[in-house]
């Protein structure tokens, strides 16, 4: 099979690796509207200081149109606006997972990093998730957490929470994020 080579991760090629690499085939139509391979390879994952490493297998900040070629739009960040999606992979490091936070993440007091609610976050997405490997915790706003174990799924629905990995292994967390509105 004939296969271009697209870059379409957000990775900094400084960065020390941890060594996640995902196998991506896309598919998208010729100049003819047939269906072909565009990309058959390995995305590499990024370090993301406070999370573990993510490697950012699609990303668009609108909806897709066809018949298209195939090429992720690659848009930035981590988090879509509405009518966006990203397709991430997430491999996290034992313990409470306390990313550094960004603008799109809503805060309340206590969560910011070193808080005592380190870690706890909102978004404006829907998340389905898929564990793959190890075994997570969500805790929401009552105190209230869920483990869950490989094969579990997840659907997050723009709710404040935080993640902690459980045991001394990490876990792997197939994450696909869809832009909401927020009232």
């Amino acid at each position: 099979m004939k296969t271009k080579s697209k870059n379409v991760t957000m990775n900094n090629p400084d960065e020390k690796r941890q060594g996640m690499k995902v196998r991506t085939v896309v598919t998208g139509h010729d100049a003819k509207g047939r269906s072909v391979f565009v990309q058959d390879e390995k995305v590499d994952g990024t370090p993301i200081p406070g999370l573990g490493e993510l490697a950012f297998l699609w990303n668009a900040d609108e909806p897709a149109t066809y018949p298209n070629a195939g090429n992720n739009p690659a848009a930035p960040g981590i988090f879509p606006p509405v009518g966006g999606i990203r397709y991430i992979i997430g491999t996290y490091l034992p313990g409470v997972i306390a990313p550094e936070p960004t603008p799109e993440m809503h805060l309340e007091d206590g969560d910011e990093p070193g808080g005592a609610n380190d870690g706890f976050h909102t978004t404006d997405t829907t998340d389905f998730g898929v564990l793959l490997s190890g075994n997570m915790a969500l805790e929401v706003d009552d105190g209230a957490e869920v483990l869950l174990s490989p094969g579990d799924v997840l659907i997050e629905n723009g709710t404040r929470h935080r993640w902690r990995v459980v045991g001394d292994v990490p876990a792997t967390l197939a994450s696909f994020i869809i832009g909401a509105r927020r009232r």
